[in-house]
């Protein structure tokens, strides 16, 4: 198919009507970084921006987890901690030195598990963090989160944190299932072990407690997903996030996963963290006991606001209003994190208006609403003009509302919260997609005239961990 001709006549109906029950599509935007190629450029996306969020990731883990979509690596050599934690102070210092920051948004310091660090790499980065946060202004809700896991926090990590400033604490349930965390190769914590640690971070003036579960695994069933909610009901943390399993990038295979599967797992859990006292618009995934968004800052602001964002360390994300920029490993699937000299920006892209908005909603349907005013200033004019048809589709069909100055999901809409998103691709992003699609079922018929099992759809490669 000719891409151009593709491209002229693309339908809005033909591509909800593709995306609306693949799982593949969600809030990852684009495919692959490599779809941006025609764009790279040698040009400092950040060069202008003085208002950034901050993110550090930290790659190691004690165990790798089976659905875990992003760079890690084992951390048993703890030689290569420290090289690590050296080069990304030196990445820190050489932004720093050359950047005009009037503002810091957040902080947020992830990975991989933070806390698998041994304490005197730990004290390293923390010291590194605390120093961040004490150089530059901040703004009136500046809040700095961190993650860690219950097998590797302890006393002295839970000290460390508490002096850096940091007020937010995540950590990582998923299921509450010991048979199933074994299976994934995750560590189960009891319940127990969890009540403690959250009393040690309030001893130390870590006011905010975030607990993170997932829905839609193989296998998991109803009954897991009430007892998860059972252990949420007794850990009573002030925030909960929800998150939808991605089989973009882990190589786990979705077999009996479908968007219906998705919703009702998903409308269970939002049912009963409502029930339980906390508050969240339905599609949102974070939910919160207080009248907030039940995220950090950095993530409030990088998914609403559309604030510029700086990731430092490996397969880290860099966006700002005039592109984006993946450092090295991206994607990188080794156990072990290989030798490297040093960390940087292997690929960065100055990229148009469009690819930015596409970018932006994709993010903020994570909060399951999306900022009319931010994406006009994307585009450079009203939003409405810009994607009249789109927009007249989705409030026809009952997909989104627009409420003042945003747009939000409706519950129909959140059933097919990738192809709302789909919507608003770039062109050439929608073609591409429609022309890998016919590519793809074009081989599966072949195959199947052949008597050849159907080619996984694992091959279209969405993600880029883009959230």
């Amino acid at each position: 198919m000719d891409m151009r001709l593709l491209k002229d006549s693309l339908g809005i109906k033909e591509l909800f009507a593709i995306t609306q029950n693949d799982i593949l599509c969600n809030t990852s935007y684009p495919f692959s970084p490599k779809f941006f190629e025609q764009y790279k450029s040698s040009q400092d996306i950040m060069a202008n921006t003085d208002k950034i969020a901050v993110y550090i990731h930290i790659p190691f883990c004690a165990n790798l987890c089976k659905f875990c979509e992003y760079t890690r690596f084992s951390n048993e050599d703890k030689t290569k901690e420290r090289a690590y934690i050296s080069l990304l102070k030196n990445q820190i210092q050489q932004y720093t030195a050359t950047h005009n920051i009037k503002s810091l948004y957040g902080i947020d310091v992830g990975g991989g598990t933070p806390t698998s660090l041994s304490s005197e790499n730990f004290e390293t980065l923390m010291g590194i963090a605390d120093e961040l946060i004490k150089k530059y202004p901040k703004a009136t809700d500046f809040e700095g989160s961190i993650e860690f896991s219950a097998s590797t926090i302890n006393d002295d990590k839970i000290r460390a944190i508490s002096r850096a400033g940091f007020k937010r604490a995540s950590t990582g349930i998923q299921v509450f299932n010991q048979k199933m965390l074994k299976e994934n190769n995750r560590r189960f914590a009891s319940l127990n072990r969890l009540l403690k640690i959250s009393e040690a971070l309030k001893n130390y003036g870590i006011t905010k407690l975030n607990i993170d579960l997932m829905y839609g695994l193989p296998q998991q069933t109803v009954e897991m997903l009430k007892d998860t909610m059972d252990a949420i009901n007794v850990l009573k943390p002030e925030q909960v996030t929800l998150y939808e399993t991605r089989y973009n990038m882990n190589g786990i295979r979705g077999h009996g996963i479908n968007r219906k599967t998705l919703f009702d797992q998903y409308n269970l859990l939002f049912t009963r963290l409502l029930d339980m006292g906390y508050k969240a618009r339905f599609g949102q995934n974070t939910f919160s006991k207080e009248n907030d968004e039940g995220v950090s800052s950095y993530l409030k602001h990088r998914m609403y606001d559309g604030i510029a964002y700086k990731g430092f360390g490996i397969s880290a994300q860099s966006m700002s209003r005039t592109g984006i920029s993946y450092n090295s490993l991206k994607s990188c699937k080794e156990i072990h994190m290989p030798h490297i000299d040093e960390i940087r920006e292997q690929d960065n892209y100055l990229l148009p208006p469009e690819e930015i908005a596409a970018k932006y909603v994709s993010i903020a349907l994570y909060s399951a609403r999306f900022s009319l005013g931010v994406l006009s200033d994307i585009v450079g004019t009203s939003a409405l003009n810009y994607y009249k048809d789109e927009f007249d589709f989705l409030q026809e069909g009952e997909y989104i509302s627009v409420i003042d100055n945003d747009c939000y999901l409706t519950q129909k809409g959140f059933m097919y919260y990738g192809a709302v998103a789909s919507m608003f691709w770039s062109r050439t992003h929608k073609a591409r997609y429609l022309l890998l699609r016919e590519k793809e079922a074009s081989l599966n018929a072949q195959n199947q005239s052949r008597q050849i099992p159907p080619s996984p759809r694992a091959r279209l490669h969405h993600g880029t961990s883009g959230n």
